[in-house]
């Protein structure tokens, strides 16, 4: 559960829901993780990126999430997803950077570059930018 501190009045904080909520949540083993702005917009990308995005495009082609993340890296931003080569055995594998180093800027590149490909080069007219009236409906 993620709550968003939505205002901070005469140093007290306000959340857009009861941080009782969230504190009834915990269990042994379990960790509270403060966000700076920053931080939680990017977490905020991934999450559309990997859990909305691509889920959409494997669902929509049949192809995996696996194969739609490499895609859309390679396609939109080759020189930040470079391969590595691991020898694995006697097999030597290509493995593409994680987009976890992305900045905020570069993410936002990613994102928009990902849905102008799949619009643009793919036909895929259906595929938007993160929209938050699309999530009321």
């Amino acid at each position: 559960m993620i709550l968003k501190c939505v205002s901070v009045q005469d140093g007290v904080p306000y959340f857009d829901h009861p941080i009782s909520e969230l504190v009834a949540k915990c269990v042994p083993g379990a960790a509270i993780q403060l966000l700076t702005p920053d931080k939680y917009i990017s977490v905020q990308q991934i999450k559309w990126f990997k859990g909305v995005l691509l889920p959409a495009l494997a669902k929509d082609s049949g192809d995996s999430v696996e194969y739609w993340e490499t895609t859309l890296k390679v396609a939109v931003m080759p020189d930040e997803f470079m391969p590595t080569y691991v020898a694995i055995g006697k097999q030597v594998m290509p493995v593409i950077p994680s987009i976890s180093s992305l900045s905020i800027k570069k993410m936002n590149q990613l994102i928009e570059g990902s849905v102008a490909h799949c619009r643009d080069d793919l036909g895929l007219l259906w595929c938007t930018l993160p929209d938050s009236e699309l999530r009321k409906r």
